[in-house]
């Protein structure tokens, strides 16, 4: 009974993750589709103990039926010995069977990994606790851009090496020294942790860590929590750059992926895998984000509920036992009656012989009776039972090593697609890198092309100031006021960049250029007003440039 109870589960467990394994991957389109059809598969594993209490169950006799034994389990020999009747050998087993052993390795391995997941969330809340909050003015503007009506508690721990975020909106997120140092990497931090805790990573997270506990003799299972964690940190790329310039984030990415980072069992770090970074950068810096197929992930979920429903109230069975009919009597012969014996004296009677146990079995010295023969007789009959069920096992165990080598070689051809992929899109990135040098390469010629063009029209000036004193002190006092006027221009695009960080002045702007018949986004704004200040400083140097030549003498 306790090896069917391990099979069921083995069995269930296995056909809901591989068949969400396989749905994320065929029909997830975006990282968030993958994490909800993932996440839905998560779910189902935890309902299924509960399922299968629940629903009537659902008979499946597909194992051999168990042959019933002519002696107990605790009876090692009964029978009779020559003239004492009733005598039995019994004793029981020193050690507990293979199934025992294997429901307590079972429970065993629960316990660990569930102490283990309770230690790590008693961790996080005693760093917690001993962290200190964060009171930089960089930091805790940038939260409150990202975060303006619910910011989680921002806090500093030594005892972390990368940041992480956990618990419920509006949560906590912990920044190690090192990120709290670096102020440029501010925002690409706080998006990644806020679309963390908007999501609502971490409850699935800990979801996934206690199906695990439960089915962690699965490695479906081991794959479909590696899986869900992957998805979950690519799905959180995806959400931050709505708000974080890529390059900025992909930098400060990199730069944690290069720092080791061990964190407590219930959180996931940032760039904890770096296995997975080089996929990470691709998605990061592709500029055609796929659309989400929300109606594909939920009828994909609602197919995997509608197939976990009666696969929990399955439950594997035996055949039921059917007897071989009885060997026909042997006819009985009349016995001749014998002639009268006379009487014998009586011998002192002898004490009893005891049975010889040979190899597990107990030997009768003694005649060869028609009863003893039959017994023997049938113990071979026993044996040969038990040998040809010990074959079908051995058939069975061969058949699940076969099943076992077949879904390993599709795990290897899996991986072997998925390497094929990644060197595709590595190709893809290394040519649009090339193609961007060449474009650098094209605006480096045209800028020298500009400049000797802006030498040869210096030189005619220089002619036409030697030509005429008058003409040059015209273009003396035109040189004065276009100076003046670049000053001007310096001071509205400073002006202008201000009024662009206010966002209902951004969204009049996009309205107006959207009544023009023009498109332009937020983010565009908000970059066009990182960009003003410096293009004003640049055109202040070149308005004091264009003064002091004016003031020189002709």
């Amino acid at each position: 009974m306790i090896w069917i109870v391990i099979l069921s589960a083995l069995v269930k467990s296995s056909l809901v993750a591989g068949a969400a394994l396989v749905a994320a991957r065929l029909l997830g389109r975006t990282p968030a589709d993958r994490v909800d059809i993932l996440r839905g598969a998560i779910c189902l594993l935890l309902a299924l103990p509960v399922l299968g209490a629940l629903l009537p169950d659902l008979d499946l006799r597909v194992l051999p039926a168990l042959q019933p034994t002519a002696l107990s389990a605790a009876t090692l020999w009964e029978g009779e010995i020559g003239p004492v009747a009733g005598v039995a050998v019994s004793g029981a087993l020193p050690w507990p069977d293979v199934a025992h052993l294997a429901l307590g390795l079972w429970l065993l391995g629960m316990l660990a990994l569930g102490a283990r997941l309770g230690l790590g969330l008693f961790t996080l809340d005693r760093w917690t606790r001993e962290g200190r909050t964060i009171s930089s003015r960089d930091w805790l503007s940038e939260l409150q851009r990202l975060s303006p009506i619910r910011s989680p508690r921002l806090v500093a721990s030594d005892r972390i090496q990368g940041p992480l975020s956990w618990g419920m909106a509006p949560g906590v997120v912990m920044i190690d020294p090192a990120s709290l140092a670096e102020r440029e990497a501010a925002p690409a931090i706080l998006a990644h942790e806020l679309a963390h805790l908007r999501r609502h990573d971490w409850l699935f997270l800990i979801l996934s860590r206690m199906a695990v506990t439960v089915f962690w003799f699965n490695p479906l299972v081991w794959r479909l929590h590696a899986e869900l964690v992957a998805r979950s940190e690519e799905a959180a790329d995806a959400a931050a750059l709505r708000s974080v310039d890529r390059r900025l984030y992909a930098r400060a990415l990199v730069r944690l992926a290069a720092c080791p980072s061990a964190v407590p069992g219930a959180a996931v770090a940032m760039a904890a895998d770096a296995r997975t970074l080089k996929q990470r950068i691709a998605c990061i810096m592709s500029d055609a984000p796929a659309r989400r197929r929300p109606l594909t992930v939920a009828l994909s979920v609602a197919a995997l509920a509608v197939a976990a429903t009666p696969l929990a109230a399955l439950e594997i069975s035996r055949h039921d036992w059917i007897a071989p009919p009885a060997p026909p009597a042997p006819p009985q012969t009349p016995a001749l009656a014998a002639p009268p014996v006379p009487p014998v004296p009586a011998a002192p009677a002898l004490p009893p012989v005891p049975p010889r146990i040979v190899s597990g079995s107990v030997t009768i010295i003694g005649e060869d009776t028609p009863e003893s023969r039959a017994a023997a007789a049938e113990a071979r009959a026993q044996a040969l039972d038990a040998r040809r069920e010990a074959d079908i096992a051995h058939r069975q165990a061969m058949e699940a090593h076969r099943e076992s080598l077949q879904a390993a070689r599709e795990a290897q051809r899996a991986a072997t697609e998925a390497l094929r992929a990644n060197a595709a899109e590595m190709r893809r990135v290394n040519f649009d890198a090339d193609a961007a040098r060449r474009a650098g390469e094209e605006a480096r010629r045209a800028g020298d092309i500009a400049r000797r063009e802006g030498e040869r029209a210096r030189q005619e000036g220089e002619r036409a100031r030697e030509e005429g004193r008058r003409a040059m002190a015209r273009a003396r006092v035109d040189m004065a006021r276009g100076a003046d006027d670049m000053r001007r221009g310096a001071r509205q695009m400073r002006e202008e960049a201000v009024r662009l960080r206010d966002p209902a002045y951004r969204a009049e702007q996009i309205e107006k250029n959207r009544l023009q018949g023009n498109t332009v986004t937020d983010q565009q704004l908000i970059e066009l007003s990182r960009k003003l200040p410096g293009q004003a400083d640049d055109m202040e140097r070149s308005a004091d440039h264009m003064a002091e030549q004016a003031r020189q003498p002709v």
